[in-house]
């Protein structure tokens, strides 16, 4: 137990904790009916949790996994954050008083950040059910709200702010609304 207790204190990987628990051995710090493997498979009460779906690893039963953490699980207390590259896409669960861990959710390598992927990954780990307030990059918003990206003719989409009116940045401060909100279009 008091292994146990060191390892989590020191916070090391289950790699570096059984190189630790073989060192101590080596060095008679530890007693011989210590098992140092102990840690490969610390994981395993957590797997059933988790699937592979398409691609992504996502948590099956979120519920299910916060009461096997000691979490008492509210969707309103928590946000999910998603973060996307080019490689790959990651959703975590953030606590909104940031008192408790975060909960990693889902996570997808080789998946371009395009609005199917993010569309299928928030299909896998049932938003629709828990309806939890969204957060993440600017890219990840402009895909997840289905904004065009990448237009710098009128990039704002609610006004009509010209992003190559140089001679007019930082000096005309109001900009008419648009009527529609067709991305590209000025009117």
């Amino acid at each position: 137990m008091e292994l146990n207790d060191l390892i989590r204190d020191l916070d090391l990987p289950k790699n570096k904790a059984e190189v630790s628990d073989s060192r101590l051995k080596l060095w008679n710090l530890l007693a011989s009916d210590v098992r140092t493997s102990l840690y490969r498979d610390r994981q395993k009460d957590l797997l059933p949790f988790f699937d592979q779906e398409g691609g992504i690893a996502v948590c099956n039963n979120i519920c299910g996994l916060m009461s096997a953490i000691s979490i008492d699980y509210n969707p309103d207390e928590w946000r999910l954050f998603v973060d996307a590259s080019k490689t790959s896409l990651k959703a975590v669960l953030l606590h909104n008083g940031n008192q408790l861990p975060s909960v990693p959710v889902a996570y997808a390598v080789a998946m371009k950040e395009t609005y199917e992927n993010l569309k299928e990954l928030l299909r896998c780990i049932n938003y629709c059910q828990h309806q939890w307030s969204t957060c993440g990059d600017l890219k990840v918003v402009a895909i997840l709200l289905d904004l065009q990206g990448g237009y710098t003719k009128y990039c704002c989409f609610l006004c009509e702010w010209c992003s190559r009116a140089k001679e007019l940045h930082y000096i005309k401060r109001d900009w008419l609304l648009r009527q529609t909100l067709q991305p590209g279009n000025k009117i």
